[in-house]
């Protein structure tokens, strides 16, 4: 595990408890757009089984749980995967992006849908996950990816480069400690970062405010 990786697990571990009492409180308030967006997207697709990677506390995966499909969740933080057992009956696994990368099957595939919400932090490492992650997913099956939109960058006075944003908790409500950096990309290197990893995009939906503002974007990729 490489250093920055380090840090996100190490980052996670730290606040979990932190972050599920923000979500139960509903203390992140674009969260009513960009998890109706996520559900929307997915929901569009007649999908018999759907693995949710970086599931956290498992909010996604017992949404998208139906009696007519199967849906899995992943992450590598210990304790939000306890709380996501307790409220959910949905099987749950930890493992890390490494351990995929670097070869774990990962249980229960392979999956129709890969789904992956607000949880790619890396660089290089992104583009080696997706091409990991083509032995769990059926051929011409599809990743769902929401993200900060990259206007983020204009919008907090950055240019508008792909770089490394250093605070991660920044904004948020809460005793949140040891902040991890995360990789903000530009809409080009999103799609370079597609290419390399062999994926077909399909659809790009951007996630909007009330106040015309843009919040995320969702790629829509098909396993070439």
């Amino acid at each position: 595990m490489n250093k920055k990786s380090f840090r996100i697990t190490e980052s996670w571990e730290a606040n979990a408890e932190e972050w599920i009492r923000l979500l139960e409180r509903d203390g992140i308030a674009s969260r009513q757009f960009t998890n109706t967006a996520i559900l929307e997207a997915v929901n569009s697709y007649n999908l018999k089984s759907v693995l949710d990677l970086g599931c956290g506390e498992g909010w996604l995966t017992r949404v998208l749980s139906t009696n007519e499909n199967r849906v899995v969740g992943i992450d590598s933080t210990e304790a939000l995967l306890k709380n996501a057992r307790l409220k959910g009956s949905q099987n749950f696994y930890k493992i890390t992006y490494e351990e995929i990368i670097n070869g774990k099957e990962i249980p229960e595939n392979p999956f129709e849908a890969l789904v992956l919400n607000f949880c790619l932090y890396q660089n290089e490492q992104v583009s080696a996950l997706l091409q990991s992650l083509k032995k769990a997913l059926l051929k011409s099956g599809l990743v769902f990816i929401q993200t900060l939109h990259p206007s983020f960058l204009i919008q907090n006075n950055l240019p508008y480069k792909s770089q490394w944003i250093e605070d991660s908790w920044k904004g948020l409500k809460g005793n949140f400690v040891h902040p991890h950096s995360w990789y903000a990309r530009t809409l080009k290197d999103w799609m370079n970062t597609f290419n390399k990893s062999n994926y077909e995009l399909l659809d790009i939906k951007e996630v909007i405010n009330e106040k015309g503002t843009p919040l995320s974007i969702i790629f829509i990729l098909r396993n070439d």
